[in-house]
């Protein structure tokens, strides 16, 4: 098992510290390009999702995320320092009179890609946790 971590400054300009941490985690264990490019993609929503409604964009606040390497399975989180939501309370937008909205697609995203086992909170933040399948 392999562990890696890093802290963020709650702002979106720190997304490229957070992608070059990604690629060399991924280039170490050796994931595909395709499983790297999806891994990506959701990281950077969550890290947004963090900063814009956990962190409520105040850049004082950090955002954390973590990567736990297994055999075929890759744990993501990422806690910032907000409440915390429920997926299920989120609009969908797929319903038609979402479809032309211009932000509220970020979880939806997420869980086309990977599986959310866990949304925690505490006094001090809210940790989102992602099951990825290695391939």
């Amino acid at each position: 098992m392999k562990r890696a971590d890093i802290v963020l400054q709650g702002r979106y300009s720190e997304y490229e510290s957070l992608r070059r941490f990604i690629a060399s985690f991924a280039k170490r264990e050796g994931y595909s390009k395709p499983f790297v490019e999806g891994l990506q993609l959701t990281m950077k929503e969550a890290f947004v999702n963090a900063i814009k409604h956990g962190n409520c964009g105040n850049e004082d606040l950090p955002v954390s995320c973590l990567l736990i390497s297994s055999e075929n399975t890759l744990l993501a989180s990422v806690r910032d320092c907000g409440k915390g939501f429920n997926p299920d309370d989120l609009p969908n937008p797929v319903n038609p009179r979402n479809l032309f909205k211009l932000s509220g697609r970020g979880i939806y995203i997420i869980q086309s890609i990977a599986e959310i086992i866990g949304i925690e909170s505490d006094r001090e933040g809210s940790t989102l946790t992602l099951r990825y399948i290695i391939y």
